[in-house]
């Protein structure tokens, strides 16, 4: 058994404000796949005290719930069409210099430079 939550478990979203906004300067953007709209998910509820906060739906969800950020829509809820179909699995390829690396979706076969910047 995972000892964290996943965007299909039933508490993924619980406290969650609700949808982000569709961005304007993306015209044809969807609904990330991963997390349905959020932005990210609840790993674990109720995981940190509230303290001196009052136990509320956004206090819970801004201090007591562990969090993450969506790795597919980086936090935003939305994706190009491009990326909406299936969520990209992300395999390294090859290095292509001193800090850039080629990684390859193993889906799609859409590739990704990444620029680490040591």
């Amino acid at each position: 058994m995972n000892k964290y939550l996943e965007p299909t478990d039933p508490d993924a979203f619980v406290d969650f404000p609700g949808n982000l906004p569709k961005p304007d300067h993306i015209p044809n953007s969807c609904e990330c796949p991963k997390c349905k709209g959020y932005g990210g998910w609840n790993l674990k509820i109720n995981a940190y005290p509230l303290h001196f906060h009052e136990d509320t739906s956004e206090n819970r969800h801004k201090f007591s719930h562990f969090r993450q950020c969506c790795y597919h829509c980086h936090g935003w809820g939305w994706v190009r069409e491009e990326d909406a179909n299936h969520v990209h699995d992300w395999q390294f390829k090859e290095n292509l210099g001193n800090c850039l690396n080629l990684h390859e979706c193993s889906i799609c076969g859409k590739q990704w430079q990444i620029d680490s910047s040591d």
